[in-house]
């Protein structure tokens, strides 16, 4: 079915002339941006999973690149052994890897890494974007969902100038559930069943992390994933389940389901 809409409408939500599909809008291009790598799999990895099979474009990014992530490693080596296992992670899905190449605990919302933002936004040229919440528990987590939140809608300006021209809409902004679901109550639930274990297969591409983070700070990043599957599946009525919230801020607001 197609959906009619004003010549105006169109130029500023251009997505919307795909039509309806039970009940949902079509989503052709999806951008998930993590602060580090490895963030965006244990958040939304199942839902990314999804839309690969519905057809749709993902393309994964980190605005860091992990080069703090080990203890044994020099920079120059963690940096790329992150970088192989973001890689192989967006590969189990057929998605895309884009690192911003910023530093681990050195993400700030300034004008430079405003400009890199939108430019990435620009550049991928989203349907939907899926992002940290506000309110997770990591500086870095809750710098870059500021950092995406405002670059959505300044990348539809004429006069921030990045190398790629402003984009004619305002792409929706879905936040992702925080660490062990802390302070975070989802507004709509995605159920991952069918694919909880290519999410797990994503996770797994990330092993330099494990006992990196085991020893740093007790976490099992593996269990901890398949604990808030099961608590957010509990709530929703299924058995694996993962939550998201929506960034209420006009014009990102739709009346229609984007999520799988």
């Amino acid at each position: 079915m197609r959906i009619l809409i004003s010549s105006q409408a169109s130029k500023r939500y251009p997505w919307q002339l795909n039509g309806k599909e039970g009940g949902k809008m079509k989503v052709e291009r999806v951008l998930a941006v993590g602060a580090h790598p490895d963030d965006v799999e244990l958040g939304c990895g199942g839902t990314l999973a999804l839309y690969r099979r519905m057809g749709a474009d993902v393309v994964i990014s980190s605005v860091s690149c992990g080069g703090k992530g080990s203890k044994e490693l020099s920079k120059e080596e963690t940096i790329k052994v992150r970088r192989e296992e973001s890689e192989r992670a967006a590969g189990v899905i057929g998605a895309t890897y884009i690192c911003l190449g910023l530093m681990d605990s050195e993400i700030f919302e300034d004008l430079k890494n405003r400009a890199k933002m939108v430019e990435l936004i620009r550049k991928v040229r989203p349907n939907l974007i899926i992002t940290h919440s506000p309110s997770d528990y990591h500086a870095d987590h809750r710098t870059t969902s500021v950092l995406v939140s405002h670059a959505s809608y300044i990348a539809t300006s004429f006069k921030f100038k990045t190398q790629s021209p402003s984009l004619p809409w305002v792409p929706p902004v879905y936040y992702m559930d925080n660490y062990l679901g802390v302070d975070f109550l989802p507004e709509e639930y995605v159920d991952i069943t069918d694919v909880v274990d290519t999410k797990k297969e994503m996770v797994l591409q990330h092993k330099s992390q494990f006992p990196h983070l085991k020893e740093r700070s007790g976490e099992d990043i593996l269990e901890d994933m398949l604990i808030l599957a099961r608590l957010r599946g509990r709530q929703s009525g299924v058995k694996f389940a993962e939550g998201f919230r929506f960034f209420h801020s006009w014009p990102h607001v739709r009346t229609y389901r984007l999520l799988p």
